[in-house]
Parts: structure tokens; C-alpha cells; sequence
């Protein structure tokens, strides 16, 4: 099996040196305002901010997923960035990465690299909510996508720490963070990891053996965020082969790419995507996201001796009121019907929209080939009318 996988390998580096350059990146956000703005985190991390500035507009905020960063909202190609469509659009927008995610100048402090998703929602949502609300004097919109919708749902919530793991729900803060927001769009962002009898991902988590390998998979998880707390995921194709654009946009059309339906990204976009969105997450993020699939629903992080009952976020999304736009991919294989069965059918929202899109994957929503047509503008008339206008 190594050696297969070498193989394999080799042959996309192969097929690199014969792959054509990518394009150059493209100067997309001419003419826009940018400034670079820091928010400081509850546990005292400090958070940095691009934000392309319209003040007299309303604030969005976009939030990243798992093993990503802020460049998922803002790559270099014209018709293959959000955050640059709606600042043109009038918004004013911030571009955020959470904790040890970013690249320089808007790197985030990881800290000690011991947080779960948990941390995400408790301590760096508010930081960033509070902090544009502080700066603007106005609510946000939060677009996420990916983790960032699930740390949307987390944080709608209302979820703190009660003492160092336990998570509980605060009805105040439920309350409180629920009018903080203008409205939440949640673009891929399963809030249970679910499937239909017979889907293949179903089978197999649901198989005996299937369910064996994935509790060893999560049982050797912890076992490494106790060695290397920092896992380094995304950001190794940049790290190792960042100077090889060929092999990378070679990797970036491969089958080895499974968070995008190809046919649906261009080459130039995904060398864009893997050159400059990806970035690390903690070993607890990854043991905490490891166990969902293995449980279905979303719980918190939790160490091997742990008596409490876990706080569910699955069963627990009907806490939520805010208006929220949840868009799935008809591609994608963190299934659209379990994100409308789990998200759209059980918020208390009482506007509240679901979108599917066919010819769609999982990241392509963010940058596929027609994404401004298809998905941008979807978006941006929901929040009009959300807005009232």
C-alpha cells in the first residue's frame, strides 16, 4: 500500500513538470480600501483582520473552515472571490481566520495549540463579533463556510466553558448572541454528519469494521495531539512544495482533491486554493471532528476520562433564531439533505432559507467556475431582504 501510494504520488510530480504554469495572480481588489485590524480573544490570543472598508455599508463577516484560512473568501481570480463581490456590492467587509490560522500579515496567535473547535466558538466568535460591532457600531452578517457555519451554530448557542472541558449552553448568552448577528449564511456546514441508508460513506461508518477503524482512527487522534498539538495539514503543500507550481496545480486536479467537484474549479483558482487557503488545525480540533463521524452528531471535545454526559450541537440547533441562509451542494459529500434535516428543519429561525446547488461540491461554493452567478448572488439578495431592501 506504501508503495502504490508512492507511486501514485510520483506520478502526479510527473505529471507536474509537463503541467503548464499557473496564471498570475490577479490584482481583483483595485481601487478597494484595506486595513488590517486586530481583535483580542477572551484567553488573550490575538486575532488579525483584513478588511476591505466601506463604513457607510453593513459589516460581513467571513469565516473560514476546517483546515483553511481567510484566503477562501479572497483568492487572487477575477469572479472567484466573495469577499471582493461584496465589497463591491457595498458591504463592509472583514476577512477573519481563527486561531493559528493566516498568513502574515494577518496571521492569528495559535497560542499553545492545545484548543478543540469548542475554543472557536466560546472564545474567538465573540472576539470577532464584538470586535466589528465595536469598530462599525453595527451588527454583522457572518458567512461561513464549512467549520465556519458550524461555528456559527456553535456560537448561536450560546455555549462557555463550566470549568476546563465541560461546555453548557447559557440561555443568556443564547439570547444575546442571537440579536448580536444580522443574519448567518451557512454555506456548507453540516450540523450532524449523516447520510442516507446505502450512501456509501454510510455504509461504511455504519459497518462493524467501518465503525472499528474509524474508533481507532479518532483512539490514535489523541494519541498524537498528545506528541504534535499543531497538526500541519493545509499548509504542507505550501510549506513543501511552494516553489514547484507545476506539481501543485497538478495535485489540485488530481483525485487526491476530494473537497471540490472538479469538473466544477478551474485549474489556475484551485493552485490559487491550495497554494494559499490552506493552514494547520489543532490535534483536538481534528479528534473532535474525527469523533462526529463516528457518532453522527456533533459533540463537544472531550478527553478519554470524562464522566459528564457531551454537550450535543446537533440536538441542540434549535436554540437558534436568527435568520439564517443555509446553501448545501448537490456534489458534495457532506450530504445536502442531512444539512437540511439537522440545520434548516430544526432551527427556531423565523426567516429562514434552503438552498441547494446542483453541479456543486463541498469548497467550489466558495470558488467554482460560475460561483458569482450562482452562489455570490444568491447571497447577497437574501441579505437585502433581510436588511429590507
Amino acid at each position: 500500500m506504501p508503495g502504490a501510494a508512492g507511486a501514485l504520488f510520483g506520478a502526479y510530480i510527473y505529471m507536474g513538470l509537463k503541467t503548464p504554469l499557473p496564471g498570475q495572480d490577479q490584482d481583483v481588489a483595485a481601487g478597494l480600501q484595506v486595513e488590517r485590524h486586530e481583535f483580542t480573544t477572551p484567553d488573550g490570543l490575538i486575532l488579525r483582520l483584513k478588511r476591505y472598508s466601506n463604513p457607510e455599508g453593513t459589516p460581513v463577516l467571513f469565516c473560514h473552515g476546517f483546515g483553511g484560512n481567510g484566503f477562501e473568501f479572497d483568492l487572487p481570480r477575477e469572479d472567484h472571490n466573495m469577499a471582493v463581490y461584496f465589497a463591491r456590492s457595498g458591504y463592509d467587509v472583514w476577512i477573519s481566520s481563527f486561531r493559528g490560522c493566516g498568513l502574515e500579515p494577518y496571521d492569528c496567535e495559535g497560542g499553545d495549540w492545545q484548543h478543540s473547535i469548542d475554543h472557536l466558538a466560546i472564545y474567538d466568535a465573540p472576539a470577532l463579533v464584538d470586535g466589528i460591532a465595536g469598530v462599525t457600531g453595527k451588527k454583522p452578517f457572518w458567512i461561513g463556510h464549512s467549520m465556519g457555519g458550524m461555528v456559527l451554530y456553535m456560537y448561536l448557542q450560546g455555549v462557555r466553558f463550566d470549568g476546563e472541558w465541560k461546555v453548557v449552553s447559557d440561555p443568556d448568552l443564547v439570547a444575546e448572541r442571537n440579536e448580536k448577528l444580522m443574519g448567518g449564511v451557512a454555506i456548507a456546514s453540516p450540523p450532524a454528519m449523516w447520510w442516507p441508508e446505502g450512501h456509501p460513506l454510510q455504509v461504511m461508518a455504519g459497518s462493524s469494521i467501518g465503525h472499528a477503524v474509524l474508533g481507532m482512527y479518532v483512539l490514535l487522534a489523541r494519541l498524537r495531539s498528545l506528541i504534535t498539538p499543531r497538526v500541519r495539514t493545509g499548509s504542507a503543500p505550501r510549506r513543501y512544495l511552494g516553489g514547484h507550481p507545476r506539481v501543485i496545480m497538478a495535485l489540485a486536479r488530481s483525485p487526491l482533491a476530494t473537497l471540490y467537484y472538479r469538473p466544477n474549479i478551474d485549474a489556475d483558482t484551485a493552485t490559487s486554493l491550495v497554494m494559499l487557503a490552506g493552514d494547520d488545525v489543532s490535534g483536538r480540533m481534528s479528534v473532535q471532528l474525527s469523533y462526529s463521524y463516528l457518532n453522527r452528531n456533533f459533540l463537544q471535545y472531550f478527553p478519554v476520562r470524562f464522566s459528564e454526559e457531551p454537550y450535543d450541537y446537533t440536538d441542540n440547533m434549535r436554540l437558534i433564531s436568527l435568520p439564517l441562509l443555509f446553501i448545501a451542494g448537490g456534489k458534495d459529500l457532506m450530504y445536502s439533505h442531512g444539512i437540511k434535516r439537522y440545520g434548516y428543519d430544526r432551527v427556531a429561525s423565523g426567516q429562514k432559507e434552503y438552498v441547494e446547488m446542483p453541479g456543486y461540491g463541498h469548497t467550489d461554493l466558495v470558488m467554482g467556475r460560475n460561483v458569482a452567478q450562482d452562489v455570490y448572488w444568491p447571497i447577497l439578495e437574501w441579505m437585502r431582504e433581510i436588511e429590507g431592501r
